[in-house]
C-alpha cells in the first residue's frame, strides 16, 4: 500500500478562471484531494506521489508561482 502525503505550497489565485486552471492541472496529476486558503494563499493537496518538485514543475508549467511549504507523511505511526 503506498503512502499519502501531505503537501502545502503557496501560490496566489488572480481570479476563477485561474481557480479552473488549478483544478485541471491537478486533476491531470491525479491529485484528488485539495484546498486552497484564499487568506493565507496555501494551496494543500495529498497525494501519493512523494515528490513535491514533479508538483511544483507541473503547476509552474501551468502559469503558477508555487513555493514549497511543507510535506508531510500521511502513514500511521504504530
Amino acid at each position: 500500500m503506498s503512502t499519502t502525503y501531505k503537501i502545502s505550497f503557496r501560490t496566489t489565485l488572480k481570479n476563477s478562471r485561474s481557480f479552473q486552471r488549478l483544478h485541471d492541472c491537478l486533476k491531470q496529476l491525479n491529485v484528488k484531494h485539495w484546498a486552497y486558503d484564499f487568506q493565507d494563499f496555501i494551496l494543500t493537496l495529498t497525494s501519493d506521489l512523494s515528490d513535491f518538485r514533479r508538483i511544483q514543475a507541473a503547476l509552474k508549467s501551468s502559469g503558477y508561482v508555487c513555493q514549497f511549504v511543507k510535506l508531510e507523511s500521511l502513514a500511521d505511526s504504530h
